[in-house]
């Protein structure tokens, strides 16, 4: 089985679309390291509300990661075009899926 986090935000005043993509696409590299990683990806609503979904093996493995990307550049470039306050992160077990999921 497989934890989903879910990290969501708004941008801080004036960055761009394209800027929040690069940042997080620069972390990319980094979250391949990390134990029990599978899976990225960002996606953003009309009211301007930015999703990075993480697919992890465990709830430790997505738990851990904040403090094993804590000092990474990639992560600190990516939190200076957040608006902090609006700053959210869950992680969640899956109970139902629609079929096979493979991560590869």
């Amino acid at each position: 089985m497989y934890v989903v986090e879910i990290v969501s935000w708004k941008a801080a005043s004036d960055v761009a679309d394209q800027k929040m993509i690069d940042a997080v696409q620069a972390m990319v590299p980094d979250l391949e390291t990390l134990p029990g990683f599978r899976y990225q990806s960002l996606s953003k609503d009309d009211e301007g509300l930015w999703m990075d979904i993480y697919y992890w093996d465990s709830k430790e493995d997505a738990d851990n990661s904040n403090d094993l990307m804590a000092n990474k550049p990639s992560l600190h470039n990516l939190m200076a075009l957040i608006d902090m306050s609006s700053l959210k992160i869950e992680v969640l077990t899956p109970y139902q899926e629609s079929g096979s999921v493979n991560f590869t």
